[in-house]
Parts: C-alpha cells; sequence; structure tokens
C-alpha cells in the first residue's frame, strides 16, 4: 500500500486547484475570444472565412487600427498546463475497441469514441460505465444505451414481422401448388377414362367384328 506524506497530500490539491483555476480561465478565454478571419470575408462573398495573415504593407489588421478584426497574437492562447483538454480536465484519448478502452486511465483520461458500429459502441458504453470511465462525445450514456436497446428491439420485431409474412407467401405458394397437381391430375383421370373404352363396348366390338368375318366366309362359299 502506497502512503503520501502529508506535503505530497497538499502539493496534489494545490494543483488540483490550480488546474481547475485554469480550466476556468482557459473557458472564459473561449467565450470572450473573437473569431479570427480573413479581412475581406466580412465584404466579400467569394472570400471563405477563413484565418490568413495579413501581409499588405499598408493592411489596417496588421497595424492592428481600432475598428478592424483582431489579429493573432500569443495573449489570446489557453494556459500551457490546460492546453488540448476537456472543459472537465481530462485527455482526449480516441478509441474504438474495449483493449483501448481499458488501457486508460479514468483519473487522467476520458474516452472519445469513434465512428464504430452501434453493437460495439454498446459494448463499449456498458463497459464504460462499469469501469466508470468518462466518455467525452456522449452526453448522458444511460440514455445512449437505453436508445441504443430500443432501435435493436424495434428492428428485430421488423424482422420478425417480414419472416412471418414470408413464410405465409411460401406456405400459400405451396397450397396453391398442391391444389393445382391435383386438379391436374384428376382432369388426367377424366381424359383417360374418356379415352378408354368400357369391357362392354369392346365385346360388343368384338362380336360385331367376328359376325362381319362370318359373313364374309358365307359369301366366299356361296360364290364357289
Amino acid at each position: 500500500m502506497v502512503v503520501i506524506s502529508p506535503t505530497n497530500q497538499a502539493k496534489i490539491q494545490f494543483k488540483k486547484m490550480a488546474d481547475e483555476r485554469l480550466l476556468k480561465l482557459k473557458e472564459k478565454n473561449r467565450k470572450t475570444r473573437s473569431k479570427f478571419v480573413v479581412k475581406e470575408s466580412k465584404f466579400s462573398a467569394r472570400v471563405k472565412s477563413r484565418w490568413r495573415f495579413p501581409r499588405g504593407k499598408h493592411s489596417k489588421v496588421r497595424q492592428m487600427h481600432r475598428g478592424r478584426p483582431k489579429l493573432v497574437s500569443t495573449g489570446f492562447r489557453s494556459p500551457k498546463a490546460v492546453r488540448g483538454l476537456h472543459s472537465s480536465g481530462l485527455e482526449f484519448t480516441t478509441i474504438g475497441n474495449v483493449k483501448e478502452l481499458v488501457a486508460l486511465n479514468p483519473e487522467k483520461q476520458g474516452a472519445v469514441i469513434s465512428k464504430i458500429g452501434n453493437r460495439k459502441r454498446l459494448e463499449l458504453l456498458k463497459l464504460a460505465l462499469e469501469k466508470k470511465i468518462v466518455i467525452l462525445n456522449v452526453k448522458n450514456v444511460e440514455e445512449q444505451i437505453k436508445k441504443i436497446e430500443d432501435s435493436f428491439t424495434a428492428k428485430k420485431k421488423i424482422k420478425e414481422e417480414k419472416s412471418k409474412v414470408k413464410n405465409k407467401k411460401e406456405e400459400d405458394k405451396k397450397k396453391n401448388a398442391e391444389e393445382k397437381k391435383k386438379k391436374e391430375e384428376g382432369e388426367k383421370k377424366s381424359k383417360e377414362t374418356k379415352e378408354t373404352p368400357s369391357d362392354d363396348s369392346l365385346n360388343k366390338d368384338q362380336e360385331e367384328v367376328k359376325k362381319q368375318k362370318k359373313d364374309i366366309e358365307k359369301t366366299i362359299i356361296k360364290k364357289q
């Protein structure tokens, strides 16, 4: 167990207080700081509102005349101790998977989740909530988790409904195919019965053929 001496503890506390004061100062500077833009961007539509140092010989902005746009100078910059930090005093660290999230130091670093899918995002948000890691680009972690879960359940319902409709269509298709097959078989049988004569009709035909033969034989004998 590491024991911190009272003097070191006082130093840490003083540093925290100083950092808080500097963060407040940084925020105040950010709010009061004017936007640095190209001097012509206010008067001409074709000039984009970006920053470019004025190099003109008679430039009023470069000469810092009153009433002209502000020129960039060192006084506008935030304090060095809190430069590049979040307003909460944490460092920005971009993460994209569980390994990177676990490697963070929650006391000094805050996580910024990169562009990833909702499934991975949900996993990272739950882990961050469990490990008490601050997510800097999410306002309310619990709300975000609920929102993603609701979207998943809604998608699942839609998928189930679609699959039900699809199954119903397939069943109807099968039923129709079976009915059609039965109908065709019935028609085929009826045709066969019509085409093939019955036994009685066959016997009659045979008798008639025999009679005709006998008559022919009789005529032949008579002629002889």
